[in-house]
């Protein structure tokens, strides 16, 4: 089957004319690696350089590919002091009230399968709401614990799983994370202790609720939590506390055809008595590829005003996390930087417009 079927079948599905698709094809030309080396100049020192034997080509590659790497393993090497301590906080202006809550606001960021920056985005929410003087906790309730890894701190901090299996507080947990946004990490855990969690997840319903407690927040605060795929007794507990819920999609078929599963999934929470506001988000979406732009309108199309927002595939993201940097860095301000500002004021205004 041909993508314009594929696109044609969404459309007449969301009820649409596919006539005014059309699909291009796209042309390239491939070379194979020894002419590409031959005839291709290389750049070294923005100075281009024609190489000609095949033996010179090897040595500039490694010079132009292994330096960075070899910088990286030096900055990692440096230890804590240098990239673990994050910036000055940022809070907003004194004596501002930001809402009526009593209580925190909690966003669950859920998604039907893996791979979609569910954890990176939940990270960059919580970092670019604390930059816009909204106090921010991010709580990693993953057993993958890898939301610690966005948000630039150490790689053993105690988490949720440890300390609720020794029925201890969740005070001491928050740690400073960029922009001075907390972090609750799951912390680590072994295959045993897992399974006693997931035992226990599901026959106490109440069992996040009870901890909420513990991290002494109040109504000016948000709270990200980052849950598994699927699900999960972990988006069980979670959607027992939220307020909002956060779906996250990429722009391709499968996602798309996974909407009514996920709809499927959170109706029971969808249907309480005072359901959470549910959105939707669009990330990776990759402006240099038709079909991408195509399956964000089909996407628009389907969600209408649940879509929150989109977020542009940006390696700022990946190559931050790799040097232990914050991607929200205003020096930075990359395609990505300003979409997930965006999403946040778009969130707040969402937020904000519920409050009495």
């Amino acid at each position: 089957m041909s993508r314009a079927d594929d696109i044609s079948k969404l459309f007449n599905k969301l009820g649409a004319n596919p006539n005014g698709y059309r699909e291009i094809d796209f042309v390239q030309e491939y070379l194979d690696d020894e002419v590409m080396v031959l005839e291709k100049p290389i750049v070294v020192d923005a100075a281009p350089v024609i190489v000609e034997p095949p033996a010179v080509a090897e040595i500039v590659v490694e010079e132009v590919t292994v330096a960075p790497l070899q910088r990286l393993l030096e900055e990692l090497s440096q230890g804590e002091a240098d990239h673990l301590h994050p910036p000055e906080v940022v809070e907003g202006p004194e004596g501002e009230v930001y809402s009526e809550r009593t209580t925190p606001g909690v966003v669950v960021v859920v998604s039907l399968k893996g791979g979609v920056g569910r954890s990176t985005l939940t990270a960059a929410l919580a970092s670019g709401l604390q930059r816009q003087g909204r106090p921010a906790l991010a709580l990693d309730l993953d057993p993958q614990n890898a939301l610690r890894h966005h948000l630039c701190l150490g790689l053993d901090i105690p988490g949720v799983g440890a300390a609720s299996l020794q029925n201890e507080s969740w005070e001491a947990l928050p740690e400073r994370g960029f922009a001075g946004c907390r972090l609750v990490t799951f912390g680590p855990t072994d295959h045993e202790q897992q399974q006693r969690l997931n035992r226990w997840l599901g026959q106490d319903s109440e069992w996040l609720s009870k901890r909420f407690a513990g991290l002494k927040l109040n109504g000016q605060d948000t709270v990200f939590i980052d849950v598994p795929a699927g699900n999960t007794v972990y988006l069980s507990q979670a959607m027992s506390v939220a307020d909002t819920v956060l779906v996250v999609v990429q722009p391709d078929v499968s996602s798309f055809g996974a909407l009514a599963q996920m709809d499927d999934l959170l109706a029971p929470y969808l249907g309480r008595e005072k359901p959470p506001r549910c959105f939707y988000v669009i990330n990776q979406l990759d402006a240099a590829h038709r079909f991408s732009l195509d399956m964000a309108e089909v996407f628009k199309t389907r969600l209408g005003n649940a879509l929150l927002g989109m977020v542009h595939r940006d390696p700022t993201f990946s190559e931050a996390q790799a040097y232990r940097r914050d991607p929200l860095d205003p020096t930075i301000n990359s395609i990505g930087c300003q979409d997930v500002h965006a999403l946040c004021r778009a969130l707040l205004e969402r937020i904000d417009s519920d409050l009495p």
